[in-house]
């Protein structure tokens, strides 16, 4: 059997967890098999345990893999020094996960969903999704410093709990993509401005 090198093992495993993405879509994570993964990614039963345990291992890795490649989007939206105030930027985030998000095949906004139900069950998948919200919560939060700082936002708000309210409106967008499917980024950044200029 002729030897696999670094770049064609990566290769096969990436073939493989896309395989399983195309069944989590198709089945939900709970319906699909290891059966139907392999099937699904052309290669033979033996091939897949060489670079997975099994079902729970693929799964962590797919949602660590996406989790990663997201945080890569999102970073320099995140981190940008543009003057975009709450609502631009809340809109330039979601816009990013939309492209993101996109497929030919599906819209992994429905698999983020199905990730968040296996954290549920999962303890590992759910420290790993909680320590990548976390993480971005924490990057928004210097955004919010940011504009106090420029005068955007009013010194007495809590960074704290203006980060978390920005991230719910974030995931929120996630869950209409997913759910009723007409989630627009440009309607969510005129919302919130318009929100946030609305007098009480």
């Amino acid at each position: 059997m002729p030897k696999i090198n670094d770049e064609q093992r990566e290769e096969r495993r990436s073939q493989i967890l896309e395989a399983a993405w195309n069944c989590f879509h198709r089945y939900g994570i709970h319906s699909t098999t290891m059966e139907d993964i392999i099937k699904e990614s052309k290669l033979s039963a033996g091939a897949m345990y060489r670079y997975f345990k099994g079902k729970d291992d693929i799964i962590f890795e797919a949602i660590r893999g996406s989790l990663t490649d997201l945080g890569a989007v999102l970073g320099p939206v995140v981190e940008s020094e543009s003057s975009a105030g709450p609502a631009e930027f809340v809109g330039q985030v979601v816009e990013a996960i939309a492209k993101y998000s996109k497929r030919n095949d599906f819209h992994l906004s429905s698999l983020a969903v199905h990730g968040w139900s296996e954290a549920q069950r999962n303890e590992a998948v759910r420290v790993m999704v909680r320590d990548f919200y976390l993480l971005f919560r924490e990057r928004v939060r210097a955004r919010v410093t940011h504009w106090q700082k420029a005068g955007v936002v009013a010194k007495n708000v809590s960074p704290d709990e203006m980060a978390m309210t920005l991230q719910s409106l974030i995931l929120g967008f996630v869950v209409q993509s997913a759910v009723t499917r007409d989630a627009d980024p440009r309607k969510q950044a005129r919302g919130l401005a318009g929100l946030m200029d609305s007098n009480p």
